[in-house]
């Protein structure tokens, strides 16, 4: 291994460590391409405009999530709330299943302008179409527009700081409110471990079931 091999691995590893220290959200960004829905964790998002209403989150190159985002022109954001740990880990997993089987036991709702998937115990939500892509060195920046937002639930957001997930209790609880500037309702809803999910493309709803139930590597 050389030395200029070493020092990048070490200033990899600073600059890992010092991000570390900034406390953060944690969301699922999910899409889908000819109804099959991809999902995965992120905690690099963040608003970027709100006339127009824009955000950003950055993913890896080689991702299917972002794959799948570059081919549908769509994807849509859930901000996870504290109790949803353990779906943080499962869509930040490598060994988790592809296609509908990711979201098996997860209960999800379809959200109203992309028909993304959401999922349902999150805290908010944003349903964006794709506005932009820029390069950001091993991770590409994708800038959504947002067609349509709205609280889900009440409760405490899930924070990640210091390597590890976290809580950050809100002073005064509030009632969700929905917010729908396009003037969509978000009324349908229904769960990825029942035996079929419904999925929303170009704004015609179809059943897709789900094939698989195990596991298996990511691909």
């Amino acid at each position: 291994m050389s030395t200029d091999t070493v020092s990048a691995e070490q200033q990899a590893l600073r600059l890992r460590r010092s991000a570390g220290h900034f406390a953060t959200g944690v969301a699922v960004v999910t899409s889908a391409v000819d109804d099959v829905p991809v999902g995965m964790t992120v905690n690099s998002f963040t608003t970027v405009s709100l006339e127009p209403g824009l955000l950003l989150i950055c993913l890896k190159y080689g991702s299917r999530v972002l794959s799948c985002i570059e081919q549908s022109g769509a994807f849509a954001v859930t901000v996870l709330a504290l109790s949803q740990q353990r779906q943080a880990q499962w869509f930040a997993s490598r060994s988790r299943p592809t296609g509908l089987a990711a979201f098996a036991g997860t209960p999800v709702r379809i959200a109203p302008v992309t028909g993304s998937l959401l999922l349902r115990d999150g805290l908010a939500y944003f349903d964006c179409r794709l506005h932009a892509v820029h390069p950001g060195g091993d991770h590409a920046i994708v800038v959504g527009a947002v067609a349509d937002c709205g609280e889900l639930t009440a409760g405490e957001p899930l924070v990640f700081a210091g390597g590890a997930f976290t809580g950050c209790a809100p002073e005064k609880p509030r009632r969700p409110l929905h917010f729908s500037p396009s003037g969509v309702a978000l009324s349908r809803s229904t769960s990825a471990s029942a035996a079929g999910v419904t999925t929303r493309r170009n704004g015609t709803a179809s059943p897709t079931q789900i094939s698989a139930n195990t596991p298996n590597a990511a691909r």
